[in-house]
């Protein structure tokens, strides 16, 4: 170090003005500016190459979030790289990179470790549960973690889906349980206006406005035939007669027999 506090670069004896670029020193890589080691904290390009600069030396150790001219990017040990599109934790928050600049105007998926993520607005939402488009297909987010292994109903700008191992299911038609109660599933999209059986896993059960009813004990016509229902479940061994809408009907093993 030079008496006026400065660092230089020195060839065969003397400052070389005409030098610019990297040199070693105490086992740092400094940057040189005409022959004078720069004291610059920040990003500078050279070579094609974006640095990041502490006091004039590489900061090598560094990897996270630079800015520069008011935007945000992403540095590797000391080299600004282009190539990395994720997530990056600064300052307890964790933001989405693209292509080595922070995007504010990013919301949707990122994987981060195999684990995938929900960003709004360049931020990581660990606040947000519900549904994301990503690349066309639907997903199930839970406190901004996307999650494989729920399967049941959720609530999207006052519709209800129904989501399968964390992706909403667009071909599933049929009953699911969602807090103890079970409700009517079409096309993925829960039907309120659907009264009439539904086969489960086997077994008929009445749904009365999207909700199976337990309750229900009489007929219900299907497809032009009346079933026999008790407590909501279809009875296939029943064999009697009940009264139903001021008539008497007979059951055979829970079919409503024609006169």
């Amino acid at each position: 170090m030079a008496s006026d506090g400065k660092k230089y670069y020195y060839k065969n004896d003397q400052v070389d003005t005409s030098y610019t670029g990297f040199a070693a020193y105490q086992g740092k890589k400094y940057y040189v500016l005409g022959g004078t080691v720069s004291n610059y904290t920040g990003l500078t390009l050279y070579d094609g190459t974006w640095y990041d600069l502490n006091a004039g030396a590489v900061n090598t150790q560094y990897t996270g979030l630079v800015k520069y001219n008011g935007n945000w990017y992403y540095v590797e040990k000391g080299i600004l790289n282009w190539n990395y599109t994720g997530l990056t934790k600064y300052y307890s928050t964790w933001y989405y990179v693209f292509k080595g600049m922070l995007n504010w105007g990013y919301t949707g998926l990122t994987n981060h470790n195999g684990t995938w993520y929900y960003v709004k607005g360049g931020r990581l939402d660990q606040t947000y549960t519900g549904l994301v488009k990503y690349n066309g297909s639907w997903y199930y987010v839970e406190k901004g973690v996307l999650n494989w292994g729920y399967t049941g109903l959720t609530k999207y700008y006052g519709t209800w889906y129904y989501v399968h191992k964390g992706m909403l299911n667009w071909g599933y038609t049929g009953l699911t349980k969602y807090y103890e109660t079970w409700y009517y599933v079409q096309w993925g999209k829960l039907n309120w206006n659907y009264t009439g059986l539904v086969k489960h896993n086997g077994s008929w059960y009445y749904v009365e406005k999207g909700i199976l009813n337990w309750n229900y004990n009489g007929l219900v016509e299907y497809y032009g035939t009346l079933y026999r229902i008790q407590n909501g479940y279809l009875n296939w061994g029943y064999s009697g007669r009940i009264w139903y809408n001021g008539k008497w009907y007979k059951i055979v093993k829970g079919v409503a027999q024609k006169d």
